[in-house]
């Protein structure tokens, strides 16, 4: 879906940053000189065509994958003008202006220095923005649903799902409003990713705040990084279990007997080779073929699900076990939880103010994947029952053909998706803490390393629990639930400080409940799902 302008003559260009060759090479495209004949002419028009189309096309492909990317290309030069701005506002503020400029940006969501930044060439339209954030929130989790609903019952679950798809594009709407209050008060800086946002908010706050500011920006960064780490483990395993229905259906006996870690170690060789790609560039047109596959594949997911009849909803409990209810949690936020990728996209906006409101882009894009997310819930759960497993795919029968072609479908998918994982990780690491520490002779060897590195430990990783529903419950509830609920809820809190209402006010009132919601479901997710791993472990599951 998000590649279809692939097959269309006129290639939009996406993104607004310029991260690509000089864009003054499409003067190329220009015909010859007038002294040359006209068949030269032509064929070397048709060559220069051709030559700058395909990197044209690369560079189009690179700047649609960079959209959701959850940090900027270039955040160590916003991080250094952040502070610089800080400085000269801590010098230059004036109380009176800053009380009446305030609420105007709470109140429009936009500022005019933003909207200048936006008028690029590559600025996106909200179609291509609804779908990159179709593209940022649609991934693995959609398929752990069923089973979440199972956690929490029919009708209960999908309330519950519901209310957290509420919630996080809330806490979504609180990041971009700080973003762009932020942006208000720094000229120089042009946009500001996840961890600037939080910085710059805690900055301006003052007093405690600002002295937790650098401190923020390294939870944030730790954060994103370890989710990186946490989702690429759940990819692994993903696509080890998928794999080998179809290999022991072919295989006979002897791969019957395989466990699943001899899959992981079959696909480590292959997932290291991939990562040791280290330009974008390259990696977008895996992004394009991930996406298409994941589209197809569940495509047939509903093909299954509605091909005979569905079964009662009374042959379903509507609501579970309380004991389930945290493994819901865990599970729904890590499929609902898109908000890294919320500030790249919004960054790159032609109509930037078009993002929120209650019929903005944020809203229509998040409508389309909380029914996507509701119906594979509901119907899948409504379908298998009980008998659900961690990912609907494992439900499908193994000796259909069409079922045999989802499997690879999602696994390539998430093969390649998670490539793209491990280039945001090392776009984090690269800067901030490998080249600081390793001298500059040493640092190709060194990235290097630590990808092979990395890539053992997130393998290792994957092959230690083979539990998928409980490894999602988990991630999101330690990691998720921080960057999606618990983080923006405090960052929204910093942003508002000094606007002059007080701090018992509304605000801070509904900020301290969604912070407590987001702590509380971290705290009884991650101890359920341990305690439903170790006891799995005992009882040699």
């Amino acid at each position: 879906m998000a590649s279809l302008p692939l097959i269309v003559p006129d290639f939009p260009d996406y993104g607004g940053v310029h991260i690509g060759p000089n864009p003054n090479e499409r003067n190329h495209l220009s015909p010859g000189s007038a002294d040359m004949s006209r068949s030269h002419g032509a064929r070397q028009r048709r060559t220069s065509a051709r030559r700058i189309s395909g990197s044209e096309m690369l560079d189009n492909l690179e700047r649609f994958s960079r959209r959701t990317l959850s940090v900027s290309s270039h955040s160590q030069d916003i991080h250094n003008e952040v502070m610089a701005a800080l400085m000269e506002d801590g010098e230059e503020e004036d109380d009176d202006e800053d009380d009446n400029f305030l609420p105007d940006v709470v109140t429009r969501g936009i500022t005019p220095t933003i909207q200048e930044e936006r008028d690029s060439e590559h600025a996106i339209s909200n179609t291509e923005t609804i779908i990159h954030i179709l593209k940022g929130n649609i991934g693995i989790g959609v398929l752990t649903l069923p089973i979440a609903i199972r956690n929490s019952g029919l009708i209960f679950g999908n309330i519950g799902l519901a209310l957290i798809a509420y919630m996080c594009v809330h806490c979504m709407k609180m990041l971009v409003h700080a973003a762009h209050k932020a942006c208000a008060k720094r000229p120089n800086a042009v946009f500001l990713d996840y961890a600037d946002t939080a910085e710059a908010a805690f900055s301006d706050a003052g007093g405690n705040w600002t002295k937790c500011a650098p401190m923020m920006r390294k939870v944030v960064n730790l954060f994103l990084c370890l989710s990186q780490v946490g989702s690429n483990a759940v990819y692994v395993l993903f696509i080890a279990q998928n794999i080998q229905p179809i290999v022991e259906h072919y295989g006979g006996e002897f791969f019957e007997t395989l466990n699943y870690r001899y899959y992981i170690l079959a696909i480590l060789p292959f997932m290291i080779a991939i990562c040791m790609i280290k330009n974008l560039r390259y990696l977008s047109p895996f992004s394009v073929i991930a996406n298409i596959f994941q589209f197809v594949g569940l495509g047939i997911i509903f093909f299954y699900i509605f091909r005979e009849h569905l079964p009662d909803s009374s042959s379903v409990p509507w609501v579970a076990q309380s004991n389930r209810l945290p493994l819901f949690f865990g599970t729904a936020i890590f499929a609902i939880e898109g908000i890294s990728v919320v500030l790249p996209i919004e960054n790159q906006m032609k109509r930037p103010k078009d993002m929120l409101g209650w019929n903005g882009v944020l809203n229509t894009a998040m409508g389309m994947v909380g029914i996507l997310y509701v119906a594979m819930g509901f119907y899948g759960f409504l379908k298998y029952g009980e008998h659900i497993e961690s990912s609907i795919t494992l439900n499908l029968p193994p000796g259909d053909v069409l079922a045999q072609i989802c499997l690879l479908l999602f696994s390539l998918s998430i093969f390649f998706s998670y490539a793209l994982q491990f280039y945001v990780l090392m776009e984090i690491l690269g800067p901030n803490v490998i080249r600081p520490r390793v001298p500059q002779r040493w640092f190709v060897l060194s990235e290097y390393s630590t990808r092979i590195i990395i890539n053992v430990i997130t393998f290792a990783l994957a092959a230690t629990v083979p539990w998928l529903d409980l490894v999602v419950s988990l991630l999101g509830a330690v990691k998720m639930s921080t960057l999606a609920i618990m983080a923006p809820a405090l960052i929204d809190t910093a942003s508002h400080w000094n606007g002059g209402r007080g701090c018992m006010n509304w605000r801070l009132i509904k900020n301290g409940f969604i912070f407590l919601i987001g702590f509380f479901g971290c705290i009884m997710g991650t101890w359920v799902s341990v305690l439903n791993i170790v006891e799995n472990f005992k009882n040699g599951h």
